[in-house]
């Protein structure tokens, strides 16, 4: 008989730290809160599915919306990243933290700035990754649940879908269309086309004719967990049925800071080592 006052405590418990939302007003809140971002810092830890392994990173971003404008530390390696879209639309600067000791313009998709990554610094900030989630909501509401619950002590809220539809049909691309073409076309995930198609070898190269399976969905579990707080994302994750394709944690989140006026500049971000 003493189970029943425990067991009622514990369920009482876990209904208080899990509550199930709208999913239609947590999107309302996080593009609001979104929308009242001049510019913010985040810490970035990526873990990525490419081919048969998996490869982590951390990154710093610092991200201004209007213009659009994002610097870059990789963590450990300590190189530099700029990204000024009113300079050079497809290029980001390079500046290393050692040897050769010489900036470079490098083409954002091309093999050797964005390689085998699943997304390139123009992707930074809220509004690409909100946007393919969203995305996904609008295809299959039914899927999606989202749920505002207790972890860490803070409150997040948890946008999650599961779909057992996901699957690969069969695509012939056309003249010049390039990766990048095919998954802005089909709402898919880029990196997807590359390991689903051993015809595919890189983001930029011309597919034109070429027989192409293409998924239906983003992925078959897709998770985003935002910040009940600020909206921003605190986790992505997303899987196909060959298992985990990739996840993100977000943290360290700084809003409007008042940046230098030259801070988006070479000549800045090269004199902060």
């Amino acid at each position: 008989m003493r189970i029943l006052p425990f067991f009622f405590i514990f369920m009482t418990s876990l209904l208080q730290a899990q509550q199930v939302c709208d999913c239609d007003s947590t999107f309302d809140f996080v593009y609001s809160q979104w929308a009242s971002v001049d510019n913010m810092e985040y810490l970035s830890v990526k873990k990525e599915r490419k081919m048969d392994e998996y490869e982590t990173a951390e990154f710093e971003f610092t991200v201004q919306r209007k213009p659009y404008k994002v610097a870059g530390l990789m963590i450990g390696k300590g190189h530099r990243l700029l990204y000024d879209p009113s300079l050079k639309r497809d290029e980001a600067l390079y500046i290393p933290s050692g040897f050769p000791f010489t900036n470079v313009w490098l083409d954002i998709h091309g093999k050797v700035f964005r390689g085998l990554n699943h997304y390139t610094i123009s992707n930074a900030g809220g509004e690409f990754i909100f946007g393919i989630i969203k995305n996904e909501y609008e295809k299959m509401r039914e899927n999606f649940i989202c749920t505002k619950v207790q972890r860490n002590g803070e409150w997040v809220i948890d946008v999650y879908a599961e779909s057992d539809n996901y699957r690969l049909s069969p695509y012939t691309a056309q003249p010049r269309e390039t990766v990048l073409d095919i998954a802005q076309k089909f709402n898919v995930m880029a990196y997807a086309l590359i390991e689903y198609n051993q015809n595919v070898e890189n983001y930029t190269e011309d597919l034109g004719g070429k027989k192409l399976m293409i998924p239906n969905q983003y992925g078959s579990k897709v998770k985003l967990a935002v910040s009940a707080e600020h909206g921003m994302p605190t986790l992505i994750r997303v899987e196909d049925p060959n298992g985990l394709l990739e996840q993100y944690e977000y943290s360290n989140y700084k809003f409007n800071q008042k940046l230098p006026a030259d801070y988006f500049t070479e000549d800045y971000l090269d004199d902060l080592d």
